[in-house]
């Protein structure tokens, strides 16, 4: 297939992000709800949800791949590969390698390579520099807050999310959990140094920040709180190294005061 040819839909955010990265934002013609990075991203039509997209409406955008990374049901792409349109279902591996090879998957499909090892050089020198820093801090333990209330969701074991804490020189207490589920009792015996906060779905920081200080049991944890930026933080794709400064950042404001 020509990349001149290419009319591509991206299902996932991280997909979106990636392909403007690598410049080739032009080969797009529809994207999922949540792309909104670059805000470029945002003029293109949308196909809905990342769980319940429309095929009507991806249909009409005539694309001749598609491609995504996570939750999409795999029905909606079989019936997609069943119109006859090209799939690119990429099986993200949790972990930061896996965001090279995302990258470098997405690129072979747009040729982009050069660009691509370019891109991963680069996130591999600020990564590399992370982690030189994280060897002369303390290591303060830290809880990543995705959901808190009736369920509690956090970066458990296996997670990127808690690989990142890690390379950035946090201790993460959900590491004796799995599947994003955490307990309350887990969380307060623990009473982490710093918590991360991620605003909810339709609400600012602020928002978030006063009801979860306000909460029950979260209101008796001592450790220091800080709004996290989920969006930049949890999506594999170019923007990870610099997601990982601003985590290393976040954890250790203490001692770069």
């Amino acid at each position: 297939m020509e990349q001149q040819q290419l009319r591509i839909v991206s299902l996932s955010p991280n997909v979106t992000e990636t392909i403007f990265a690598l410049d080739a934002g032009d080969l797009l013609v529809g994207r999922s709800d949540y792309c909104n990075y670059p805000e470029t991203a945002t003029t293109l039509p949308s196909v809905g949800t990342l769980y319940n997209p429309s095929l009507e409406m991806l249909l009409s955008l005539e694309p001749n791949l598609v491609i995504s990374s996570a939750f999409v049901p795999e029905q909606f792409l079989d019936a997609v590969k069943k119109a006859g349109i090209d799939v690119l279902a990429l099986e993200t591996q949790q972990d930061f390698q896996g965001t090279y090879t995302l990258i470098r998957e997405i690129a072979r499909r747009t040729g982009k390579d050069a660009e691509a090892e370019l891109m991963i050089l680069s996130m591999q020198n600020a990564v590399r520099n992370v982690v030189l820093k994280t060897q002369h801090s303390a290591k303060p333990t830290v809880y990543v807050v995705l959901d808190f209330g009736s369920f509690d969701s956090s970066a458990t074991k296996g997670t990127f999310l808690s690989e990142m804490v890690d390379l950035a020189g946090g201790i993460n207490i959900a590491d004796d959990a799995q599947n994003w589920t955490y307990s309350k009792e887990l969380l307060m015996s623990h009473d982490p140094q710093v918590i991360l906060l991620s605003p909810r779905w339709g609400e600012t920081g602020e928002q978030t920040l006063k009801e979860f200080t306000t909460t029950k049991p979260y209101a008796d944890l001592s450790g220091a709180i800080r709004i996290l930026d989920a969006d930049l933080i949890s999506r594999q794709g170019p923007r990870s190294a610099q997601a990982l400064e601003e985590l290393y950042n976040l954890i250790h404001q203490e001692q770069m005061q």
